[in-house]
């Protein structure tokens, strides 16, 4: 690159005596890490049990694309180039964002800058390491091994649970919610003992504890025992940040404590009308990757198709916010719980499993989204 006087960025370093940052690019490490996520992909597929004949499975092969996502998109029905295809993601998915992915996926991290900018996300109580509790930002509880009584004692007057995730984590791993509830810990739901409680904690590290937030009353109608998030796709072009896809995802009995729809683990996935804040349908995903769509939830039986999603219109708005923080995570999906008096950004994924939307509709299928994406070797459908 060069400026007005005609010297390279590079004739300024040797004039001024400055060392080339030799790291910035980290085009090895970026290539390690798709090249590993390709491999984790073709050992993820060696497992499948799809429930498609092999002849659609070599079909979906030569396209891109798993067995698995030949159900979910349906592509002996639907126009596969208007889908990021797996192997085509699998490849560049971490070059998207580059150095930030660790940034965005690291929850302490994230909460700090989310909370530097005024942007509402539950509140740290502390970091757990090697089994002791460190108080972020603060020295009134310290971090001696024997201060869980203070992080217990805490717990009870806060009188809801306190949840535990790891630093860096996906797909719900290491989370638990701690309560005391009628006389009683619970973990996830269940009675604890207090050695077990004071066990567990003590064994934790780079864990983050934070406040639990309660959410909406309309998420809570459709299915009170698991907080239902959005899960928001975040892009950023030439012009700034934009919402790309929106879904909204609810627990079942069989993905409690979470609401974990993601590779058969239980939950439902349901598409989000923005300009009319509405749901749409939801779909459930069985572990042999089989779909079933839901009017209502299929436990409590109450509506999800047509819900009206109060507050959806700010908590949009408070995600582009959020994308803004990271100019150079260019693409980042944001789990997002709405709350009768907001919204709440409860983590970020990045890179993140994009089936959760493309489950609904096709990326490419958006002319933002699709020029986006052409950047990077996806080609939207002619």
């Amino acid at each position: 690159m060069s400026n007005d006087a005609g010297h390279t960025n590079e004739d300024l370093f040797r004039l001024y005596g400055i060392e080339p940052n030799k790291r910035t690019s980290g085009r090895l490490e970026l290539e390690l890490r798709c090249r590993i996520r390709r491999l984790r992909l073709l050992l993820s597929e060696l497992r499948a049990r799809p429930t498609i004949s092999w002849r659609r499975r070599l079909a979906a092969w030569r396209q891109g694309f798993t067995a698995n996502s030949a159900v979910l998109y349906r592509l002996d029905e639907t126009e596969p180039r208007d889908y990021l295809s797996d192997w085509a993601y699998s490849l560049q998915s971490y070059r998207f964002n580059g150095f930030f992915n660790p940034i965005i996926g690291n929850k302490l991290v994230l909460s700090q800058i989310l909370s530097g900018q005024g942007i509402p996300h539950p509140q740290v109580i502390g970091v757990i390491v090697n089994g002791r509790l460190h108080h972020v930002g603060s020295r009134t509880i310290g971090c001696s091994a024997d201060n869980h009584a203070a992080l217990l004692d805490y717990c009870v007057a806060f009188g809801r649970p306190l949840v535990f995730r790891p630093h860096w984590s996906g797909g719900g791993e290491g989370i638990f919610f701690l309560q005391r509830s009628e006389g009683a810990w619970r973990v996830n739901g269940h009675k604890a003992s207090d050695d077990d409680v004071l066990r567990l904690i003590g064994g934790l590290t780079r864990y983050i504890v934070t406040t639990f937030v309660e959410q909406a009353a309309y998420a809570g109608r459709i299915y009170p025992q698991t907080a239902n998030t959005l899960r928001i796709l975040s892009l950023i072009d030439e012009q700034g940040p934009f919402v790309a896809a929106v879904v909204h995802r609810f627990g079942t009995a069989r993905s409690f404590p979470l609401d974990n729809w993601h590779q058969g683990r239980g939950g439902l996935c349901a598409e989000v009308d923005c300009d009319r804040s509405v749901l749409g349908r939801a779909v459930s995903l069985d572990d042999r990757g089989r779909l079933s769509w839901h009017r209502t939830h299929p436990q409590t039986q109450e509506p999800i198709e047509g819900v009206a999603i109060p507050g959806l219109a700010q908590a949009l708005e408070g995600v582009l916010d959020a994308a803004c923080c990271f100019p150079e995570a260019l693409m980042v999906g944001w789990d997002i719980l709405l709350t009768d008096d907001g919204f709440s950004i409860i983590e970020a994924n990045a890179p993140p499993g994009i089936p959760v939307w493309q489950v609904h509709r096709p990326l490419l299928a958006e002319p933002r989204a699709a020029r986006f994406f052409s950047r990077y070797g996806f080609h939207q459908k002619q």
